[in-house]
């Protein structure tokens, strides 16, 4: 029990105990008062006695008073104790209380005929009039009192039950928890406040709902961005990051709280976030990754500034590919340049011969002649691989239904006297009714560039194997040759424009190196895929796969 539950407990039984004192006060007020009015009437009767003829001691053991007359010279101990009520008194009747015998008595003395006389009983109160009315009274008023005790106690119990629920439902409410039920009687002064908490609980909850919705609509936006986002706190910890981020600096950044050092192994990005923390300005610096040797513009942002709690915002941009990019353009303009210089040097140099005097001689004449055709017709070659290359998706694709073993055959009979020469079998493994519905420009492209590669790099006396099926929806075309082969280490390469396995040979057989390039771009462009397939000194396989129309079924 509580010290204020206990003050309130004995002022109330204080208050009780005072209102049952009060009550039998007034009871026994009103009893003495009726006494004095049967003192007075039993007064009157005994000074009518005299004219009545009545017996006065028996008029006294009738009404149980005591009549005593008062003499000057009282003998008796009542007479001396109503004598001494006399003294002081004025000369009217009146209503005394004595002690006679060790009793109180009510006396009502007035005079009669020169004499006082005192008429008196024994006090009267409510424990003496009514005993067992007393006790039942006394029985109630306590019974009373330990009914408001116990009522007291009880609500103050479901008061304090209501608040400890509801204290524990804000906190509930405060861990971001449902909150208890609170039964409550219908007027009891908690029901406003618990209405009120269970309010503030369903808005917290409609909130809690909100925050989680933006925040994983926040979590997809950063794990979705191209950028790699990392925010470190005012005590240098990852707070967020994405798995950009993690690709960028090579691992996988750990959830909990932790050291951005344990993330940033790149001294330069590191150095560019503790200048942010010590300076509180914008750093911004394209750098490379120490552990994937990744470009990355590096943008590192300082938050809330001016106040304790001072947030970097990290912001890495791979550029890996543009620099890539400008790397294969550069590249490309050079490699362009060199070829291009080979054939006009040539084709130069042999006209500045003849007009020096070479054109006399007719052999010499048709032998110049004869290369500055050669070198024009391959710079015609490398200036239409350029073109091609340039605008391979720009041209209009046109379907058509396309004969396939035809073509091959079309192509390789450019390449007779190159064949010959070489004495190399050819063997075509396409059925005659294969036809397929597919753009014809671009893949005589790609069957006559496959076909060059396989027959310029292969060795004397050698095989080339042309094969095709349709297997669903797609082609799959193979040449296989018996040539040079590709290392291992370079046949991710071969596709990349200018590029050359074996740049002798290569311009020996006067290949312009984006014969390969042609055909990546040109098969990407039908959305298919082209692999390899080589061995050194064995030979390479290349096989295209293009989707194809729903026709594409042998006739």
């Amino acid at each position: 029990m509580n010290k204020r539950v206990f003050r309130r407990a004995l002022v109330i039984s204080l208050l009780s105990l005072a209102g049952f004192f009060v009550l039998v006060t007034t009871v026994n007020q009103q009893i003495v008062h009726q006494q004095a009015r049967d003192l007075r009437r039993v007064a009157r009767t005994y000074v009518t006695s005299d004219h009545d003829g009545v017996d006065r001691q028996a008029l006294a053991e009738s009404e149980a008073a005591f009549i005593t007359i008062i003499p000057d010279n009282p003998q008796t101990t009542r007479q001396k104790v109503m004598a001494d009520a006399l003294r002081g008194r004025r000369a009217k009747a009146f209503v005394t209380s004595v002690n006679v015998y060790g009793r109180t008595e009510q006396a009502y003395l007035f005079r009669d005929h020169g004499q006082w006389v005192a008429v008196s009983r024994y006090k009267s109160s409510v424990w003496t009039t009514a005993p067992e009315q007393f006790w039942i009274l006394t029985l109630i008023f306590a019974a009373l009192i330990a009914l408001i005790l116990l009522w007291l106690f009880r609500s103050e119990h479901q008061y304090q039950e209501a608040i400890r629920v509801m204290s524990h439902n804000l906190d509930r409410i405060r861990e971001k928890k449902e909150p208890d039920p609170v039964i409550l009687p219908p007027k009891s002064p908690f029901v406003p406040v618990a209405q009120r908490i269970n309010a503030l609980a369903a808005e917290q909850a409609h909130l809690r709902e909100k925050v989680a919705v933006r925040q994983s609509s926040f979590d997809r936006l950063i794990d979705n961005l191209p950028l790699g986002v990392m925010l470190i706190d005012t005590n240098k910890d990852v707070i967020l990051h994405n798995h950009a981020m993690s690709q960028l600096l090579g691992h996988q950044i750990p959830q909990p709280r932790h050291s951005y050092l344990d993330d940033v192994k790149t001294y330069a990005l590191a150095r560019m976030i503790e200048h942010t923390f010590r300076h509180e300005k914008t750093h911004h610096q394209e750098l490379t990754v120490l552990a994937t040797q990744k470009s990355v513009d590096a943008s590192v942002i300082p938050l809330n500034q001016g106040i304790s709690r001072l947030q970097v915002l990290v912001i890495l941009y791979d550029v890996t590919y543009l620099r890539q990019v400008e790397k294969m353009q550069l590249d490309f303009v050079g490699n362009v340049s060199h070829e291009l210089k080979t054939p006009v040097t040539a084709i130069a140099g042999f006209a500045e011969t003849l007009l020096n005097g070479a054109k006399n001689d007719p052999a010499t004449l048709d032998k110049f002649l004869g290369i500055i055709f050669d070198e024009s017709k391959r710079l015609t070659q490398l200036i239409n691989d350029i073109l091609t290359l340039s605008r391979p998706e720009t041209n209009q694709a046109v379907q058509a239904t396309v004969a396939l073993k035809k073509l091959v055959d079309d192509a390789l009979r450019n390449l007779d006297k190159v064949i010959k020469d070489k004495q190399i079998q050819v063997e075509v493994a396409i059925a005659p009714d294969l036809q397929i519905v597919t753009d014809e420009r671009k893949l005589t492209q790609i069957v006559r560039n496959l076909l060059n590669n396989a027959v310029f790099y292969n060795r004397l006396a050698g095989h080339v194997t042309i094969t095709a099926q349709v297997v669903g929806d797609h082609l799959s075309l193979a040449v296989a040759d018996t040539g040079i082969g590709i290392p291992e280490e370079e046949q991710a390469r071969i596709f990349e424009r200018f590029y050359r396995v074996d740049k002798a040979r290569s311009r020996h057989n006067g290949g312009t190196g984006l014969g390969l390039a042609i055909v990546a771009e040109l098969v990407k462009s039908m959305d298919g895929r082209v692999a390899v397939n080589s061995q050194v000194g064995v030979g390479s396989t290349f096989t295209v796969t293009l989707p194809v129309g729903q026709n594409n079924r042998p006739a």
